[in-house]
């Protein structure tokens, strides 16, 4: 089947990318997935040199079904014989009157960055679209001198801190720099990591400015 899908997060995975959006017809999540596993989508799918998919853009992809993962339902199986065709593209307001926003009492469960095997068993999806306000930026680096990057925020009268893969935050130079109003996309893995927690990820930051 094709379905026309507005990309709300691009960003970086396994040497591929990351990709979920929404369906335009009925504002449904889909994220795009390489294989039955949830594998990233690879990259010279979204960067053909003369057409790249990036965010807001509307594109036509075949699809062959559901292929859900642990809490990740929103998995769907690209169709890798079949060009994504990119149609047009879209604006923050756009997208706000397809999709509502999504308003639990917490970013998924719990108010701490992270989820234990047992509270993600209790999950049936695995991305938020919410509104959150005094964000601020944190770039530090690992043992092995890589940046770890992560951002806090509040939302519902809670202070959060997640990791932060929207590429194009992932700045140093965003150190404590807030923002005081914004659109997040929230996502969580259907893997845990080595110690069996269920890290809280900030894919995608909309914001009129920094």
């Amino acid at each position: 089947m094709v379905k026309k899908v507005c990309i709300l997060t691009k960003s970086v995975k396994d040497r591929g990318y990351c990709v979920a959006g929404i369906d335009v017809e009925n504002g449904e999540w889909v994220r795009l997935v390489n294989s039955k596993d949830g594998d990233a989508i690879p990259k010279e799918i979204m960067d053909e040199e003369s057409n790249p998919i990036e965010v807001l853009d509307v594109i036509a992809v075949e699809l062959k079904g559901r292929v859900p993962r642990g809490c990740q339902t929103e998995n769907w199986l690209i169709d890798k014989k079949s060009p994504i065709l990119k149609m047009e593209s879209l604006t923050l307001n756009d997208i706000l009157k397809i999709k509502q926003l999504d308003r639990p009492d917490y970013v998924f469960i719990n108010d701490k960055s992270e989820l234990t095997v047992d509270e993600v068993k209790r999950l049936k999806y695995s991305l938020l679209f919410i509104e959150a306000r005094d964000l601020v930026f944190d770039t530090s680096m690992k043992g092995d001198g890589r940046h770890h990057h992560k951002v806090s925020f509040t939302y519902n009268g809670t202070e959060y801190t997640a990791c932060l893969t929207d590429p194009q935050f992932r700045k140093e130079e965003l150190d404590d720099l807030p923002v005081i109003r914004a659109f997040l996309v929230v996502s969580i893995p259907a893997v845990s990591y080595e110690n069996d927690l269920f890290y809280k990820f900030v894919a995608k930051i909309f914001t009129a400015k920094l």
